[in-house]
């Protein structure tokens, strides 16, 4: 894949291999700091998933809410919205960046956040949550011409 290429289709591992290119340049005596260019290419980087992993939280935490809070109301808003976050993480999602998911720190994090929230969660929703994320990565990211969306209970 030529360099335009691999910058449009992954962003992630082009800043990744840019930076690693950087550092290998010979030291030449003028003002450009390679050390710091290099690092600030790679932070570019992992804001780009930053940006995916915080998504997935977003998507994660509102297929909770929707198959465990037994709220009908707020459900239409909460699937609008997972749809929105999906289109964006469509945008940001590459094969780089989609092993960096890891979706045990994704779910811990959610967890969290929704032991604070008392508007859609209770504490007897809160103890039902399975231990472990119950959704896949593909299912988080419905990569498909349908949205996939859990039953509710």
């Amino acid at each position: 894949m030529d360099r335009t290429g691999l910058y449009d289709d992954d962003f992630y591992a082009w800043t990744q291999e840019q930076a690693g290119l950087l550092r290998q340049l010979p030291t030449i005596s003028n003002r450009l700091d390679v050390a710091l260019i290099a690092e600030e290419i790679e932070d570019l980087g992992r804001s780009e998933v930053r940006s995916a992993q915080s998504l997935c939280e977003h998507i994660i935490e509102h297929l909770l809410k929707l198959e465990y809070s037994g709220l009908d109301e707020p459900a239409n808003h909460w699937r609008r919205e997972i749809i929105e976050w999906r289109l964006q993480l469509d945008k940001t999602l590459t094969q780089s960046i989609r092993p960096k998911i890891d979706l045990p720190e994704r779910y811990r994090a959610v967890r969290r956040l929704l032991s604070g929230e008392q508007q859609s969660v209770t504490a007897s929703t809160l103890a039902a949550l399975p231990s472990a994320c119950p959704y896949t990565v593909d299912q988080i990211v419905s990569a498909g011409e349908e949205d996939w969306f859990p039953d509710r209970l």
